[in-house]
């Protein structure tokens, strides 16, 4: 159990985290130490130790040694001690200030590769005296940098930034290092230097001392790679499985000792044959400060090296978010003592907690060190539960530093070579069958489905490293990434989906006359959804699609929705542009919709989008858009005098212009707008221009009252309401007394809020059903956290339009409050009059009623109540009935044809 968790909170420090006393010692429930958990974690910390002892002689070879120039390989000895120095002073650092308490941090391979090949270009440029001191300046630099870059992105919040590294090539880089470690464990084994992955000289490969220690190393390496998983199968113990992997790590070194010690052969005929470093190094640790001299170093070639130390930075801080990244999947919840232990990790404070190591570090005279990911799995799979454990790691590997052991002259160099062979065969391996990975690509190769472009980027980075450096092979990759990327962009279509106006019509609900016109007339009419990012690289693929689309001599409008347009860049905005201006060219006219503020700054730059409609204006507006710089006549919203003697200038039939309303509208279609808030904006706007052209050239008097309502905001005549629906002449005078009659409604007035449910009827102007998210609703506390929109929501202060009904139309409202009959708050459907208690789903999610800006300069609507529904003579309520009914379906018609 995890005793004591919630007690105490992690606190945050300059540092990282503070430790807590229940994170540092494995207690009991009643808050006594678990003194069986306290020794398996010692015992953890003392194998994590030996591992990170040995882990540093991999790295001090292939600092100084691996490059095969004498000054550095001099200095094995006190590379040795630069590596458990580092270790010691990292491992209690994390210990100390580390958000995973069994987590830990340490010196790493792949920058000693690097390292290494910087080794070697020192001593092609540089005089001998100052080889040693240019590579410890190079690396105080570079492990200062490194300190001050995590530093610095930890505190910009950039640390999940550095996860979007390309996969491919880090994938590929590893590989190019494990081929490097390859040839460096070939040369330290061999004693002879290597050219790529062949020796320079062959005779003196061949020779017997050489070919023996290749042959003791590659033996080594099978024994290391090929017992431990028989061991565990032999003996399915958890200790063994445990410690299997240590024990066979070392027991080809014992081996040797013991033929050597059988055989009678003293250790200096081993090193002068090769065998073992020379006896080198200090008794006290202070070699590593008295023995350095920056002064020394030829600071023009450090300054000449800054590029590829900022890869080994780069890399670095890669290294360690990999790393987290790795740690934490691999162990989703924190361990025993962990006060949080479903806790996301917080990839910027362990950037902190690193950064501030390394920083110390560099100036105290060790190396970069970063996340270990093999280490910590083995830590906690010893048993290493707790902080004890990394402490316990840390005062090994000190008591190592402290000691000054020359372990050089103690450790073979075909062991070396065997450790450093183990580690290349695993890093090799996982890039070449990386390709088990990826898809397939579409090419196939005498039958065979070839790898996908990432794994060439893989093989590429690889053969680059090789054949020049790892810095040209990384380099190589990120070109090849951005070209892989800018390939499947220009080649995904631009184009999600398609409509046309004979399938989908805006959300204003129109009579039958009109969906008729609209179902012959609406393939006049094409809705483009676009999709992704659309930047220079998909940009003339865009330009076909929509030159493709709007080139059909019965088209006259095409819609482009932008709703699932990611980004888009200016060279996409001014293809579109481009392709905009030719369409109208041959009488196409495209609107925009549904863009998001970024988009339309792009489309509007470039020339795309001259005159946002109002609607539109408003919801950029509330999101940061400024309109100020936009021309003061399209600021101006036009009467209908001013829109009808524009329309009629142009051709276009239009009924004559009528006297201003009390308040100034806008109504749909009238006006010259090409950007739109939605897509059913767009479809009602170009389907009032398809009506206007093909459906009341020559019509009945009612059919002409009702346009005129709806164009010009005049008030719908009772009788004309009548002839709309087959109602006898008079039902309305009939009704009239029984109703509420509410005139001069301004724009977006919500209908009264009454206690009983009332049938509305729409005499002037339209009422716009709409629901409204709650303040208090879990999903907008949800897209709050989670940064985003209500789906469904975006738009109008978290409005979603359901319908909007022009004059002509009934429709009914009831209130929460309701207290006899209970009914459905459902506006303008008819539904939510006949509706009781027992058939509500929910009542906050039910629409709302408001007046419309749309139709009209205000409204008037007639209310009947249900008390008054029921002292209606027979007659009356049962033509009411049918005419309800009749809506009702005419609703649900309409419904289906709603994009």
């Amino acid at each position: 159990m995890q005793p004591l968790l919630g007690e105490k909170k992690k606190l945050r420090g300059v540092f990282g985290w503070w430790p807590l006393w229940q994170e540092v010692i494995p207690l009991e429930e009643d808050g006594r130490p678990d003194r069986a958990l306290i020794v398996a974690n010692l015992g953890a910390g003392v194998m994590i130790g030996i591992r990170q002892g040995l882990s540093a002689i991999m790295t001090a070879s292939l600092i100084f040694t691996a490059a095969g120039v004498p000054e550095l390989s001099d200095k094995f000895a006190f590379g040795i001690t630069m590596m458990w120095f580092s270790s010691a002073v990292s491992a209690l650092w994390y210990g100390l200030f580390g958000r995973m308490q069994s987590g830990l941090i340490g010196i790493n391979d792949v920058i000693g590769i690097l390292w290494g090949t910087i080794g070697g270009q020192i001593s092609q440029q540089v005089d001998s005296a100052q080889i040693f001191p240019t590579q410890l300046a190079i690396i105080a630099v570079s492990t200062v940098l490194t300190g001050m870059a995590s530093i610095i992105f930890g505190q910009l919040g950039l640390g999940k930034l550095m996860l979007l590294f390309p996969a491919p090539v880090t994938s590929g880089f590893l590989g190019s290092i494990g081929f490097f470690i390859f040839k460096s464990s070939l040369q330290i084994s061999s004693g002879v230097k290597f050219h790529y992955l062949w020796p320079i000289s062959f005779e003196d490969f061949l020779q017997p001392q050489p070919l023996a220690r290749v042959g003791c190393m590659f033996a080594a390496l099978a024994f290391m790679r090929k017992v431990p998983p028989l061991l565990v199968k032999a003996f399915p113990y958890p200790s063994v499985k445990k410690l299997g992997g240590l024990v066979c790590q070392l027991i080809p070194l014992f081996a040797f000792y013991l033929v050597t010690s059988l055989a009678g052969i003293d250790m200096e005929e081993l090193t002068d044959q090769g065998w073992t470093y020379p006896k080198q190094g200090s008794s006290s640790p202070s070699v590593l400060w008295t023995s350095r001299s920056l002064s020394d170093a030829d600071w023009n070639f450090v300054r000449t090296t800054l590029p590829s130390q900022g890869l080994i930075v780069m890399m670095s801080v890669l290294c360690t978010m990999t790393g987290v990244l790795g740690i934490s999947g691999k162990f989703p919840r924190g361990p025993l003592g962990d006060p949080s232990p479903d806790e996301t990790i917080d990839y910027d404070r362990e950037l902190l907690t690193v950064g501030w190591v390394d920083l110390i570090l560099g100036l105290a005279g060790g190396i970069i060190t970063f996340h270990r990911l093999g280490s910590t799995v083995q830590l906690r799979m010893d048993g290493g539960t707790h902080r004890i454990a990394v402490f316990t790691c840390s005062i090994f590997c000190a008591g190592l530093f402290l000691s000054g052991i020359p372990i050089g002259h103690l450790i073979p160099t075909w062991f070396l070579g065997g450790l450093f062979m183990n580690s290349s065969v695993s890093l090799v391996t996982d890039a070449l069958f990386s390709f088990r990975q990826l898809p397939k690509s579409k090419w196939s190769f005498l039958g065979w489905k070839l790898p996908s472009m990432e794994y060439g980027i893989t093989i590429a980075c690889i053969v680059v490293a090789i054949a020049w450096s790892p810095f040209a092979g990384i380099f190589t990759g990120l070109a090849l990434s951005v070209f892989e990327f800018l390939w499947h962009s220009s080649q995904s279509h631009p184009v999600s989906g398609i409509s046309a106006g004979h399938l989908s019509v805006g959300r204003t609900k129109r009579p039958v006359w009109e969906l008729r016109v609209l179902r012959r007339e609406g393939d006049r009419i094409v809705l483009l959804f676009l999709q992704g990012q659309l930047f220079f690289g998909s940009a003339d693929h865009l330009s076909h699609t929509l030159a493709t689309a709007t080139d059909e001599a019965r088209l006259k409008y095409c819609i482009l929705s932008f709703a699932r347009v990611i980004d888009i860049d200016a060279s996409a905005a001014r293809q579109v542009k481009t392709s905009v201006e030719k369409a109208a060219r041959s009488g196409v006219h495209v609107y925009f919709c549904r863009m998001t503020p970024d988009v339309f700054q792009e489309l509007s730059v470039a020339g795309a989008i001259k005159s946002p409609d109002p609607a539109l204006r408003k919801v950029l507006s509330d999101r940061g858009i400024n309109f100020e710089s936009w021309q003061k006549a399209e600021d101006t919203p036009a009467t209908f005098f001013e829109a009808s003697q524009a329309e009629s200038s142009s051709g276009i039939a239009t009924f004559p212009s009528r006297r201003r309303m009390t308040c100034e509208f806008l109504p749909l279609g009238t006006g010259k707008f090409d950007a739109f808030d939605t897509e059913s904006d767009a479809l009602d706007y170009c389907n009032d221009l398809l009506l206007e052209e093909y459906c009341y050239k020559d019509v009945e008097s009612y059919k002409k009252a009702y346009r005129l309502a709806c164009k010009a905001g005049d008030r719908l005549a009772e009788g004309d309401f009548e002839d709309m629906h087959f109602l006898p002449r008079g039902t309305l005078d009939r009704l009239k007394p029984h109703c509420e009659v509410m005139n001069h409604l301004p724009h977006y007035q919500n209908l009264p809020h009454d206690c009983e449910p009332t049938l509305y009827f729409i005499m002037r102007g339209a009422i716009s059903q709409f629901e409204e998210t709650q303040n208090e609703d879990v999903i907008v506390a949800r897209s709050g956290k989670l940064q985003t929109e209500v789906k469904g929501f975006t738009g109008r202060g978290r409005k979603r339009l359901r319908a909007r009904f022009p004059p002509g139309h009934a429709g009914s409202l009831s209130f929460r409050s309701a207290p006899s009959f209970g009914f459905a708050l459902q506006v303008v459907g008819k539904t939510s009059f006949f509706l009781t208690n027992d058939g509500v789903v929910d009542r906050k999610v039910l629409p709302m009623l408001q007046v419309s800006s749309r139709v009209s300069g205000y409204a008037e609507v007639w209310g009947l109540k249900r008390s008054a529904w029921d002292q209606l003579p027979a007659d009356l309520r049962g033509l009411l009935q049918d005419f309800m009914l009749f809506q009702l379906a005419d609703d649900r018609q309409h419904a289906l044809l709603i994009e």
